[in-house]
């Protein structure tokens, strides 16, 4: 079954990838040259100038590999590009000129050339043309598949001729051996290795996903028993469900990705048509929708890394192309959640027992100005989000980046927006325009500095006492002489809003006709390049409330100058689109290194390599080729390249306006994230008193009730009196502590609104700890846990993450401590110090050898009857002391378990 692949033909690629195991990895020969490369020597240069130097060199994989391995041997140098070859055979969504081009590439730093035989076997289109579509995380992460690859030959080289061809000779002791490879489980090449020297028994099935939709279909597999399998578990499984189908259907030519099958678990067939259809005729629209939660708890005993998930999970919301291309880099992910809680995309708080509504939602603050107490709205955290997330731009100018460089910021309040000059704000949008409302309808043409702005008051009739002091001086000198073309206006809404964001295109003119009210006649023209509906919470662009006053200059002191470059989409001093931004008529969906992801006008969704778009860009500027060349297929007329022909010349009506709309504007691509939405993460959400900190807002998290939602539901809030809404774009991830209040206790509103995801101690990241003297980390905490259970309940087990630092410290040392200042206090508080149950579950109790218990009597009869004499009959608690020596003792833990 897995040899046939539909339309493909895979035989001439089994055949090569026969003979490179044989050759490569059993006789240590090159595929290439006549060199003998496949071996322990080479392999150590990868690691040392690769593996080892990972962040060494600029630009995209290759141009960095080729920084990395710049001092390495001309061996090593052929050894990466062959395992690049083999890396390159699966894969069909880049083309075969692509392959080539790269592995010519890495070869030619060798200082060798192709022979024409190598070129016409391996090197052919029909030798690269591919079998299979690997998922983004292949292309984005291909450095994370060399390292793979890398370790994985470091092993093999470690076993003689002979053992390496025993072990290949075997699907089921190779697959078995590469577990002990880090990273087995999560590397798209280690099915791709399995499938090419082994297709009868191995399908072509490269990515994750459709391994477990696979078995979840045909077997029921739930996604917690699909964590749970091997590799080669998940292998063997359905090479069971294909032999079940070759009977079914009486023959083996059969494919997931080819009807009949491809329907029966939700896949149409992947056969690649000859020409390039568009979509309705060949490709799927999909949904903006994505399938996640809105409303989420994380609930285990402590230690089960709960806290640690939020940032995976919110990351994997609001940022998914940075979380899939960097998921194994922990530092990487923490590095980017900061930035989102930065900028308010994710938001963080922990309840306790005195956290409130006011807290939370909105209250009253007190505030002196002039020594008199005024008592202010404040916004708390989840009403901030709220707004934020509501808020969507309503106008985007044509000149979508703005590099804020060298501009001055003002502040300017745009009329009262509960006054009666409410109607000059709107006035101002619709006419391109920001106009102040001192100087009543005077003309200031001619005053070009403060005296003489006074001295034009004072002609007019109003009567200036301090020129030096007065407001109204201020303000009209302000927008007359100090405001510049260029300078940047942010219009407020109250005190902790802001509502669009301008530029200043005119010098001052007096325009007494343009409103009604005639107070509001100094004007300057503007280009509007944001305007949000409804306003943003202060905290997404300034550091503190705004004041009062209509006109001021905003300094780094109030205004968050990074936060509003974000906005602008600026990035230093060049010019970037970001995904989510459209170009033409065509959406940005998402960019990574190697790929974009163009959303049609239609709703479909088009991926497209980033080189090819970066080199057209090129040529346009150049001069080379013109868009119009684009848009006619004349492309490959007028230069010689490397791109892919059916691509560009199969979607001249797309990227022919994508490249016009780049180039004309100047701008260039970035990988930022796309999604407009966001998370708040609350974290210990048992502790708090749900009905007192949510109030009557309980209902609105609801999916259902949410805005644009089916039953749609908003409130007056108590305070402020404004309509409240929670938006369908904030994700709720909360976490609980099962030690600190059970999942039954939970307040039943809050049950009913959340789904709930089970964290447990995970043993396979124990298993990973060393042994210490002897001592099995993962052995001693499962058996621990079921003392635990038998002796109060799974809710107080304790967690994996106690143990993690154990990984990158593995000594007596380190475990001591832990046990000493963390596991005991917990045990202490669990069983309300009950030292003997405390005891039972260190397994004290069946350890013949006293001076390996944990915990000991802290008097023996002979102390008890001198303290308290002979006669003295104890009850109660017996009193207990911790024995220091068994925390250093390895023989002590083991008697844990064994």
């Amino acid at each position: 079954m897995a040899i046939f692949c539909g339309d493909n033909n895979s035989s001439f690629l089994i055949e090569n990838a026969t003979e490179f195991k044989e050759t490569c990895l059993i006789q240590g020969l090159s595929f290439f040259t006549e060199l003998t490369v496949w071996n322990s020597a080479a392999c150590s240069e990868l690691i040392e100038f690769f593996v080892e130097n990972l962040e060494e060199g600029e630009g995209d994989f290759l141009a960095k590999l080729e920084t990395q391995l710049d001092s390495a041997s001309p061996e090593a140098k052929v050894l990466a590009a062959e395992m690049l070859w083999l890396m390159f055979l699966c894969p069909s969504s880049t083309g075969p000129a692509s392959k080539r081009a790269s592995i010519e590439r890495v070869f030619s730093w060798s200082g060798f050339e192709f022979k024409d035989r190598v070129r016409d076997k391996y090197l052919s289109d029909e030798a690269l043309t591919g079998i299979g579509k690997t998922g983004a995380a292949y292309q984005t992460g291909r450095w994370r598949e060399l390292v793979y690859f890398i370790r994985l030959l470091e092993q093999l080289f470690k076993l003689s001729k002979d053992e390496r061809a025993t072990l290949l000779a075997s699907r089921t002791e190779f697959s078995s051996w590469l577990n002990d490879i880090p990273g087995n489980d999560k590397r798209q090449l280690r099915h791709m290795i399995l499938y090419l020297f082994y297709p009868e028994e191995q399908e072509r099935i490269f990515g994750g996903g459709h391994r477990q939709s696979l078995l979840k279909t045909f077997l029921n597999i739930t996604p917690s028993q699909y964590r749970k399998m091997s590799p080669l578990d998940i292998d063997n499984r359905l090479l069971e469900i294909r032999t079940q189908f070759e009977k079914e259907y009486g023959t083996k030519d059969l494919d997931y990705y080819v009807e009949p099958l491809s329907s029966r678990w939700g896949q149409e067939s992947s056969e690649e048509p000859n020409e390039i259809k568009e979509p309705g005729q060949g490709y799927e629209v999909k949904s903006n929708d994505v399938n996640q939660t809105l409303n989420t708890i994380l609930y285990g005993p402590p230690g089960t890394g709960k806290t640690y998930n939020t940032i995976n999970k919110a990351l994997e919301i609001v940022d998914p192309e940075f979380y899939y291309s960097h998921s194994d880099d922990r530092v990487a992910i923490k590095k980017r959640f900061d930035e989102l809680l930065n900028s308010n995309r994710i938001g963080f708080v922990t309840f306790h027992q005195s956290f409130s509504y006011e807290d939370f939602v909105e209250g009253l603050k007190a505030t002196t100005e002039n020594n008199q107490v005024n008592y202010e709205i404040e916004d708390g955290i989840f009403k901030r989000l709220c707004e934020s997330a509501s808020a969507k731009p309503t106008i985007k100018a044509a000149q979508d980046h703005v590099d804020i460089s060298g501009r001055k910021i003002w502040k300017m309040s745009l009329g009262d927006i509960a006054g009666d000059d409410a109607f000059i704000y709107q006035q101002c949008i619709d006419n391109s325009c920001v106009l102040l409302g001192y100087g009543y309808d005077i003309d200031f043409s001619h005053a070009n500095d403060r005296k003489k702005v006074a001295q034009t008051y004072r002609s007019n009739g109003v009567e200036i006492e301090n020129e030096s002091y007065d407001y109204q001086v201020t303000s009209v000198n302000k927008f007359k002489n100090e405001m510049s073309i260029g300078d940047l206006i942010v219009v407020s809404d109250g005190n902790r809003k802001f509502r669009a964001i301008a530029e200043i295109t005119s010098d001052y003119y007096f325009d007494n006709s343009s409103v009604d009210d005639v107070s509001y006649s100094q004007a300057r023209e503007v280009t509007w390049h944001r305007v949000y509906e409804p306003s943003l919470p202060v905290d997404e662009l300034f550091k503190k409330n705004l004041s009062q006053m209509t006109l001021y200059r905003l300094y780094d002191t109030t205004i968050d100058t990074e936060k509003l470059r974000s906005i602008l989409q600026g990035s230093g001093d060049s010019d970037n689109v970001a995904p989510g931004r459209t170009v033409g008529k065509y959406q940005i969906e998402s960019i990574s290194d190697e790929l974009i992801t163009i959303r049609k006008p239609n709703g479909s969704e088009l991926p497209m390599p980033k080189s090819i778009v970066d080199e057209l860009c090129d040529l346009v500027r150049s001069g080379d080729v013109s868009v119009d060349d684009i848009k006619h297929k004349r492309v490959f007329d007028k230069v010689d390249t490397l791109m892919e022909k059916f691509l560009v010349n199969g979607y001249p009506n797309v990227l022919g306006p994508l490249v016009e709309g780049i180039v004309s504007k100047g701008i260039s691509l970035s990988n930022h994230a796309s999604s407009d939405k966001r998370v708040l993460i609350i974290d210990e959400i048992n502790r708090g008193n749900i009905s007192n900190i949510f109030g009557e807002l309980i209902t609105l998290i609801e999916p259902s009730k949410r805005a644009g939602g089916k039953e749609a539901l908003s409130v007056k809030l108590p305070y402020s009196k404004e309509a409240f809404s929670v938006p369908d774009n904030l994700h709720i991830i909360g976490t609980m502590n099962t030690a600190d209040k059970s999942l039954a206790q939970l307040d039943i509103a809050l049950r009913r609104r959340f789904q709930f995801e089970e964290m447990m101690t995970n043993y396979e990241l124990l298993a990973e700890i060393p042994l210490i003297d002897g001592i099995d980390i993962e052995q001693m905490v499962r058996v621990i846990n079921k003392r635990i259970e038998l002796l109060y309940d799974r809710e107080h087990t304790i967690g994996h993450s106690f143990f993690l630092s154990l990984v990158e410290e593995p000594s007596i040392e380190k475990l001591s401590k832990i046990m000493e200042l963390e596991i005991l206090p917990l045990l202490e508080e669990y069983f309300f110090e009950d030292w003997v149950r405390v005891a039972m579950v260190l397994g004290d109790h069946l350890k013949a050898d006293q001076s390996l218990r944990f915990v000991v009597e802290q008097f023996d009869a002979n102390e008890v009857a001198q303290l308290m004499g002979d006669d003295w009959d104890q009850t109660g608690i017996q009193p207990y002391v911790r024995n220091d020596h068994a925390f250093n003792a390895a023989a002590a833990y083991i008697g844990i378990y064994s």
